[in-house]
């Protein structure tokens, strides 16, 4: 099993080099098409950003995360794309920087003692257990 502080580290360090990736980009290739239909290079970042955003909720406040649930079933099928949509729009264009310092920065939720199981959108989740560094 992976040591959850590398992977937390791990994370933080793609996150800040998708950070540098992205900051410079063009409106023109944030405008981009990607393999995803009807998705640009912006859908897709404020779907990463929309779905850690999610992820923290889960870790921190399971209640307003069930609210966010509830939400999800009364359009299964068109949640994520208006989540990403929601973000993707030049009034709120994609976090930037994107870098999860929520819960990937020392501190944060993430690096604190880890409940068994997350609720999530499907089944609820693991996260393996921190143990500090040293």
């Amino acid at each position: 099993m992976s040591d959850p502080v590398d992977v937390l580290d791990d994370l933080r360090e793609e996150s800040e080099e998708l950070d540098s990736i992205v900051a410079e980009l063009s409106e023109e290739q944030w405008r981009a098409d990607t393999p995803a239909p009807g998705w640009t290079l912006a859908h897709q970042i404020a779907h990463l950003a929309w779905t850690d955003r999610a992820a923290l909720l889960a870790a921190t406040d399971a209640e307003a995360f069930a609210a966010e649930t509830e939400k999800a079933l009364t359009a299964p099928d068109l949640f994520v794309d208006e989540g990403a949509e929601e973000g993707e729009t030049p009034a709120r264009r994609p976090p930037r920087p994107l870098a999860r310092r929520s819960r990937a920065a020392p501190g944060g939720p993430a690096r604190g003692p880890a409940r068994a199981r997350f609720p999530w959108y499907g089944p609820p989740m693991s996260a393996p257990p921190w143990r500090p560094p040293g």
